[in-house]
């Protein structure tokens, strides 16, 4: 795929919600023309019966068939390797019965992986009950000229505890100003903000409810590409959809917009092939057990849809920012005072750039830990805490990675010169959003 055509998005809050003309069309039976109910073909008697005597006999007849006979009996071994004498042996049963085994056997093994335990009927049956939609209403501006009415839209949460904080992206209910939760009992009640993370892009609802089915948490430190994932949420709408895929990468780094012209980069993400559209975002991406591993969030489409590239915030993220929320502290974004862009070939050659990968830092923040460690704009970061920096994200995922007070040590070019820094790491300034 064409780099340039590539187009990140968050696939959620949707504003489809699956109604409205053109929404979706059942196809209708193919295979030609229908034929009217009640109605059928003229029948047309075989041609040995219209009129007339029979001609010939049996006598050629049974000629014809023993001749027809002995010409398969020969012709078998040398065009398919067949013994003739196998077919009166029944042989060639029991390889249609081996066949038929092997085929059984496969229908087994994916009933055994959909409905077995650690299956995906199994995880749905588990976790839908913790899913919830989130329906958003935002009042737009009015003034004396215009009024552009309300605004809204879909997306999913995911229920954090049994008192009833719920989890979802910042993205799906940043403006809004009205928030309905349906559980998956089909129950509506209004929820409000109790915090949200524009740089995680996670966000903590209440609903004023106890005793809920909050979901099983797991981890993120220990995924492996290739195993099974289940992804649970409300795409375009419909609520309590399930679908299943397998963890594609791990440690993507993204940077997205959320369609109201705010670009983050979000890092360390989980990537799948699990179908994840519009109205996803917020939902639940689980494991084998069942168990939490990322909230679903961003997904890389030409067409708008899920094309089998979808990503999720890992649940390690997810659950610091959300007990952070929850209690009311302000979440911890780690900082050192760079901007910058990813390197290219193409740009390491138009420049006479001493490397061809590695992060350009553009400007240096006065005052900054970087600025006191002595980087200057135009030096291009190569390696951080001994990682490889291939490009901005890589070095942004590294720092984010630290602990407020803690340091980062990196290597960098400075023209020619190839030089290390330790610097501090700092929280972030309020007044930089």
């Amino acid at each position: 795929m064409d780099e340039n055509q590539r187009t990140w998005q968050t696939p959620g809050p949707s504003g489809v919600g699956g109604t409205g003309p053109g929404a979706y069309r059942v196809p209708g039976p193919g295979g030609g023309a229908p034929v009217p109910h009640g109605t059928m073909p003229p029948f047309a008697p075989p041609p040995s019966h219209r009129g007339g005597k029979r001609r010939g006999g049996w006598g050629k007849t049974i000629v014809a068939g023993i001749i027809g006979a002995l010409l398969v009996l020969l012709v078998m071994p040398l065009t398919f390797g067949v013994n003739p004498y196998d077919l009166v042996r029944g042989k060639l049963g029991k390889v249609e019965k081996l066949e038929e085994t092997s085929v059984s056997k496969q229908v087994s093994n994916v009933v055994s992986a959909t409905q077995g335990t650690g299956g995906v009927t199994t995880i749905a049956k588990k976790v839908t009950p913790s899913i919830v939609n989130i329906d958003v209403r935002i009042t737009s501006q009015e003034t004396p000229f215009f009024n552009t009415g309300q605004q809204g839209g879909t997306g999913s949460g995911v229920i954090y505890t049994s008192d009833g904080y719920i989890i979802t992206n910042n993205h799906v209910v940043a403006d809004a100003q009205d928030i309905t939760v349906t559980l998956a009992s089909g129950q509506e009640l209004k929820a409000k903000k109790v915090g949200t993370d524009p740089e995680n892009d996670i966000a903590v609802v209440k609903i004023d409810k106890t005793g809920l089915p909050a979901i099983t948490v797991g981890d993120s430190d220990n995924l492996e590409v290739g195993q099974l994932v289940v992804a649970v949420g409300s795409p375009l709408g419909f609520e309590q959809t399930v679908t299943a895929g397998i963890i594609s990468a791990l440690h993507r780094n993204v940077t997205a917009g959320d369609g109201s012209g705010q670009v983050s980069t979000l890092t360390d993400l989980i990537q799948t092939d699990a179908p994840i559209n519009p109205g996803n975002s917020g939902g639940a991406l689980c494991d084998s057990s069942a168990k939490l591993i990322g909230i679903n969030a961003v997904i890389a489409s030409q067409s708008g849809g899920s094309e089998g590239i979808g990503f999720a915030i890992p649940i390690d993220t997810v659950k610091k920012v959300a007990d952070d929320l929850i209690a009311g502290r302000s979440v911890s974004h780690p900082y050192i005072g760079v901007q910058g862009q990813t390197i290219s070939t193409d740009i390491a050659s138009r420049y006479g750039l001493p490397v061809t990968e590695g992060a350009y830092i553009s400007s240096v923040v006065s005052g900054s830990p970087a600025d006191k460690a002595g980087l200057k704009g135009g030096d291009i970061v190569v390696t951080a805490d001994g990682q490889p920096v291939k490009s901005m994200d890589d070095l942004i995922a590294v720092v984010r990675k630290k602990n407020v007070g803690g340091k980062v040590t990196v290597t960098f070019y400075q023209g020619s010169d190839k030089k290390t820094a330790n610097m501090a790491v700092v929280e972030k300034p309020k007044n930089l959003g």
